[in-house]
C-alpha cells in the first residue's frame, strides 16, 4: 500500500465521521437523548483525532534529514497515544453526563422513527468503515490507521447500545438511556487504554514481541558462514524495529567474505516487514 492510498484511506474515515456527527446531533437534539448525543460527541472527537492522524501520516512518511536521520516514525504513535488520551477524556465527560442526568434529569425523551433510522444507519457505517480501515492498516501496517479502524469497531458497539437504549426508551423504560450513555462511556475508556498502552511501547522504544524477535533471529541464521549467532537486540522506533545483531564467523575467512556474510545477514534480517534498520556486529573465532 503507497502513501497515497493511506492518505486517502485516512480522508475517507474522516469525510465519513463528520457525516454521522451531523445526523447524530441531529438525531440527539431532535430526540433529546443523551444517549445519541453522546454518541455525536463521540463522533466530533473522531473528527478532531482524525485530523490529528491526517498529519501525523504525513509527517512519518518524511524521509530522513538532517535533524531525523532515521526519520519521523514516531509521529504515528505519538498521534495515536493522543488518541487515546481524548478518548479517556470523553469517556469520562459522558460518565458524569450520565449520572448528572439520573440524579437530575427529567427523562424528556422522543423517539421517533427518523432517530430509530439515523442510530441504525451509523453502525451500518461505522462497521463498514472497521472492516475497510482494518484491511488499509494490516497491508500498511500504519498505527495510525490501525488506532482509527479500533476506534471504527467499537463505535459500532457504541452505537448498538445506544440504539438498545433508545429501544428502551420507547417501552417507557427512559433510564436505559443514561444506562446506554454510561455503557459507551466504559468502551471509549477502554478503547482509549488500548491504544495508548501499545503506543507507549513505541515511543518508549520496548522490545518486540518474542514471535518478532523469533523472526529476526531465524532470518540472521538462514545466511550460510555463520558459526554462531551470539545476541540479538531489539528495540521500536516509533512502530518499526531497529535490530543490533552480533555473529560470530571464522577467523579464517578474507575481509571480503566477511564483509558479504555481514550484509546478506543485514540484508535478510530488513525484509522482514516491521524492521527498518538492521546493523550487524561481527565477531571471529
Amino acid at each position: 500500500m503507497d502513501k497515497q492510498d493511506t492518505g486517502k484511506a485516512g480522508l475517507i474515515a474522516f469525510l465519513v465521521n463528520v457525516f454521522l456527527f451531523i445526523i447524530k446531533l441531529f438525531a440527539g437534539l431532535l430526540s433529546g437523548s443523551l444517549a445519541i448525543l453522546s454518541d455525536a460527541f463521540n463522533s466530533f472527537m473522531d473528527i478532531l483525532s482524525y485530523l490529528i492522524v491526517f498529519f501525523s501520516i504525513k509527517l512519518a512518511q518524511k524521509g530522513p534529514d538532517a535533524d531525523h536521520p532515521f526519520g519521523h516514525r514516531r509521529a504515528e504513535p505519538l498521534s495515536a497515544l493522543l488518541i487515546g488520551i481524548i478518548s479517556g477524556v470523553l469517556a469520562f465527560e459522558i460518565m458524569k453526563a450520565a449520572v448528572d442526568n439520573v440524579l437530575f434529569g427529567d427523562f424528556a425523551i422522543s423517539i421517533t422513527p427518523i432517530v430509530f433510522g439515523i442510530v441504525l444507519l451509523s453502525i451500518l457505517l461505522k462497521f463498514a468503515s472497521y472492516i475497510y480501515l482494518r484491511q488499509k492498516a494490516s497491508s500498511s501496517m500504519s498505527t495510525s490507521l490501525e488506532a482509527i479502524s479500533i476506534d471504527s469497531r467499537n463505535d459500532v458497539f457504541a452505537s448498538s447500545i445506544v440504539l438498545i437504549g433508545i429501544i428502551g426508551v420507547y417501552f417507557d423504560f427512559p433510564v436505559l438511556d443514561d444506562a446506554a450513555a454510561i455503557l459507551i462511556a466504559f468502551y471509549i475508556l477502554y478503547s482509549g487504554y488500548s491504544i495508548a498502552r501499545k503506543n507507549i511501547d513505541y515511543l518508549m522504544g520496548a522490545k518486540p514481541e518474542k514471535k518478532v524477535l523469533g523472526r529476526i533471529r531465524k532470518a540472521a541464521k538462514s545466511v550460510k558462514g555463520l558459526k554462531r549467532l551470539s545476541s540479538t537486540r531489539a528495540h521500536y522506533v516509533g512502530d518499526r524495529v531497529h535490530v543490533e545483531i552480533s555473529i560470530t564467523l571464522d577467523k579464517k575467512l578474507t575481509p571480503k567474505k566477511t564483509h558479504d556474510i555481514g550484509e546478506r545477514v543485514q540484508k535478510e534480517v530488513e525484509k522482514i516487514d516491521v524492521v527498518s534498520r538492521a546493523f550487524v556486529h561481527i565477531d571471529y573465532e
